[in-house]
C-alpha cells in the first residue's frame, strides 16, 4: 500500500533528524505547557521559527523548522542561560510549526493584554486629560488589545470546527459559546468592560453604527483566516440584538470549503441521490428541499447550483441573506425596508433572462405563484419551505392557495434534511443494542432493497447481524465522540401517479402514492448511515423523532 503525504512527511523529517542526531516532532502536541510556551518570547519564536512545547524539570523541548540556522542556535543560548535552562531540539515542518504558532495566541493571554491596556489608559487619562481626550485615548489605545482578541476568538471558532459565535452579556460579564455540530459549548468568560468593546470592534468590522443599541442589526465582514494558520478567506455574517443587560452579537462563520458543495460528502446517497442529480439537470419545474432552520438546505442548494454552474447558463439567486459567494452565480439579497421581497424581486429576475432560480424560501402565496409561472415557462427553479417531511410539502402550498392543477405541473421533485452528528473515526466503537430497540431497527429496514443497500456502499443487509457503533470521545474530537455532521435526506420524486393525486387534494392518498415508490425515509436512511458507521443510531432518533428511546442506547455524549 502506497505511503500517503503525511507519512511520507514524517519519514522525511526521521531521517533529516538521525543525520542531525536530534529528534523529530511529526505532529503538534494535543497539549502543550503554557508555562514552557513563554519560555521563548512570541516576537523572537515567529521570527526564526523555533517553539517551546514542553518542559521536563530543567529541560524544554523545543521544535524548530531549521535547527541548523546558526543566529537560532545563538538566540537560544542566550535564553538557556537567562531562564537557566537547557533545550531540547526537535525538527519539524512549516505545517506543525503553524499549529504549534497558534497556541501562543490565547484567548486567556488576549483578554488580559486588553485589561492592561484599559488600565494604563484609565491611569494616564484621568490624571491629564478631559472627558474627550480620554474618550480618544481609550479608543487608540483599546483598538489594538482588542483586535487581537476578536481575532484569537476567531482562530478558535474555526479552528473547533464551530458553525456560529455567540457573544452575549452575562450581569457583569459577557460570555463567548462556539456552536460545534448543532450544539452550543462555552469557551470564555469576558469582563463586561472587555465584552463591551469586543462588541464595538465587531461592529466596526461589519460596517454597523456603533452607537445604536436599541436595535438589531444586521452585517457581514471578511477575515483571514488567521495568518498564522491558513490563507483563506472566511467570511462571517453578524447579527446585534439589544437584551435587558446589553447587545448579544451572533456570527455565523461561513468557509469557503468545496467539500462542503459535494453532495455525497454531505450525505445524499442511494436512490435520493440519484433522483436530485437527475431533476437539477432538467430544463424547466420546481425542486424543493424541505426542513427546519439549521437543517442545511441552503447548503445543498448550493450544491446543485455549483454542478449546474456552466457558461451556457444564466443562473440567478434571491436570498436572505446571501450565505456564501459562489463564482459565475449572479447572487442577489433582499431587502424588505425598501420594498424589495422575495415576490418583487422575482418579478426583477424573470426580466433578467435566466435559465436557473434559486429562491432562498417560500414564505407566502405571491411567492409560491410567481415560482410556479416561472417553472412552467421554462425556468429551472429551486427553494426551500418549512414542513416537517417532504411530502407534506404538497398541501402546504395548497393551503398557500395555490391551484392543484399547476402545481402538480411544474413540481419535479420534493426532499426534506435533517442534520445528524458525525461519529468521531478515531474513537467510534461497536455497540451491542437491546433486543427490542435491535428488533424495531430490523422492522424499519426489512423492505429495503439489495439494489439500494448497494447503492449506500454496504455489501449486503443481514438482518440478524448488523453492526451499529456509538460515540466514546477521544483527544481527536475533543472528548465528544462526534466530529462534524451529515446530513440525512428522503427524496419524493413526482412522477405521473403523484401529478393525478395532487389534483385530487387528498393528504392520505398522496402518502399512499408516494409510499408505492418504496423511497426511504428520513429515519431508513439514517439508519443505513449509522450501518456505514457514520453517525449513531441515538442521532438518528434525536432528529427523526424516532420511536426508540434514546437514553437507553447510552452513546449519546451531547
Amino acid at each position: 500500500m502506497p505511503e500517503n503525504k503525511n507519512q511520507k512527511s514524517k519519514n522525511q523529517l526521521i531521517k533529516v533528524a538521525k543525520k542531525l542526531g536530534i529528534k523529530a516532532l511529526g505532529s503538534a502536541p494535543k497539549n502543550i505547557d503554557k508555562k514552557s510556551i513563554e519560555i521563548i518570547p512570541e516576537k523572537i519564536g515567529l521570527k526564526y521559527k523555533m517553539l517551546a512545547f514542553d518542559k521536563s524539570g530543567k529541560t524544554v523541548s523545543v521544535a524548530m523548522t531549521d535547527p541548523q540556522d546558526i543566529e537560532a542556535r545563538n538566540v537560544l543560548t542566550f535564553l538557556a542561560e537567562r531562564n537557566k535552562v537547557t533545550f531540547d531540539i526537535y525538527i519539524t515542518s512549516e505545517a506543525v510549526m503553524r499549529e504549534i504558532i497558534s497556541k501562543y495566541h490565547s484567548a486567556e493571554k488576549a483578554v488580559k493584554e486588553v485589561m492592561a491596556s484599559f488600565e494604563d489608559t484609565t491611569n494616564k487619562a484621568n490624571k491629564t486629560e478631559s472627558k474627550k481626550k480620554r474618550q480618544a485615548r481609550q479608543m487608540m489605545i483599546q483598538d489594538a488589545p482588542v483586535s487581537k482578541l476578536v481575532q484569537v476568538i476567531i482562530n478558535h471558532a474555526i479552528e473547533g470546527g464551530a458553525s456560529d459565535i455567540h457573544i452575549e452579556p452575562m450581569g457583569d460579564e459577557y460570555r463567548v459559546r462556539f456552536r460545534v455540530d448543532g450544539l452550543l459549548h462555552a469557551s470564555l468568560v469576558l469582563p463586561k468592560s472587555v465584552g463591551m468593546a469586543t462588541i464595538s470592534h465587531i461592529k466596526i468590522l461589519s460596517n454597523l453604527k456603533i452607537d445604536e443599541t436599541r436595535k438589531p442589526q444586521d452585517g457581514r465582514f471578511k477575515s483571514e483566516r488567521g495568518k498564522i494558520i491558513t490563507k483563506e478567506d472566511v467570511d462571517f455574517r453578524v447579527s446585534t440584538l439589544p437584551v435587558i443587560s446589553g447587545e448579544k452579537v451572533v456570527m455565523r462563520v461561513l468557509t469557503k470549503d468545496d467539500r462542503v458543495f459535494n453532495l455525497k460528502k454531505l450525505g445524499l446517497l442511494g436512490k435520493n441521490y440519484d433522483i436530485l442529480n437527475k431533476k437539477i439537470k432538467e430544463t424547466s419545474g420546481i425542486i424543493l428541499l424541505t426542513g427546519p432552520t439549521g437543517s442545511g438546505k441552503s447548503t445543498t442548494l448550493y450544491s446543485f447550483l455549483k454542478i449546474i454552474n456552466i457558461e451556457e447558463r444564466n443562473i440567478v439567486t434571491l436570498e436572505d441573506p446571501v450565505e456564501y459567494s459562489l463564482d459565475g452565480i449572479n447572487q442577489s439579497q433582499i431587502n424588505p425596508a425598501i420594498g424589495y421581497t422575495f415576490a418583487n424581486g422575482l418579478r426583477s429576475i424573470l426580466r433578467q433572462d435566466p435559465n436557473v432560480i434559486m429562491i432562498g424560501e417560500i414564505r407566502d402565496g405571491e411567492t409560491a405563484e410567481l415560482a410556479i409561472h416561472a417553472a412552467l415557462t421554462g425556468h429551472l427553479v429551486f427553494s426551500t419551505l418549512h414542513t416537517n417531511s417532504a411530502i407534506s410539502a404538497i398541501p402546504r402550498l395548497i393551503d398557500m392557495g395555490l391551484e392543484p392543477f399547476l402545481l402538480s405541473s411544474s413540481l419535479n421533485a420534493v426532499a426534506a434534511q435533517r442534520l445528524v452528528r458525525r461519529l468521531c473515526d478515531s474513537c467510534k466503537t461497536e455497540i451491542k443494542l437491546p433486543d427490542a430497540i435491535y428488533e424495531e431497527i430490523k422492522n424499519s429496514l426489512k423492505n429495503v432493497s439489495e439494489e439500494e443497500i448497494k447503492k449506500y456502499g454496504l455489501k449486503s443487509l443481514d438482518l440478524e447481524n448488523m453492526k451499529f457503533y456509538k460515540s466514546v470521545g477521544c483527544e481527536e474530537c475533543g472528548g465528544v465522540g462526534y466530529k462534524g455532521r451529515v446530513a440525512i435526506y428522503e427524496c419524493v420524486d413526482v412522477n405521473n401517479d403523484l401529478r393525478e393525486v395532487i389534483i385530487e387534494k387528498d393528504e392520505l392518498l398522496l402518502k399512499r402514492t408516494a409510499n408505492k415508490q418504496h423511497l426511504l425515509n428520513m429515519r431508513q436512511d439514517g439508519l443505513l448511515k449509522s450501518l456505514l458507521g457514520l453517525t449513531s443510531v441515538s442521532e438518528v432518533e434525536r432528529m427523526t423523532e424516532g420511536s426508540l428511546t434514546v437514553g437507553e442506547l447510552d452513546d449519546d455524549k451531547g
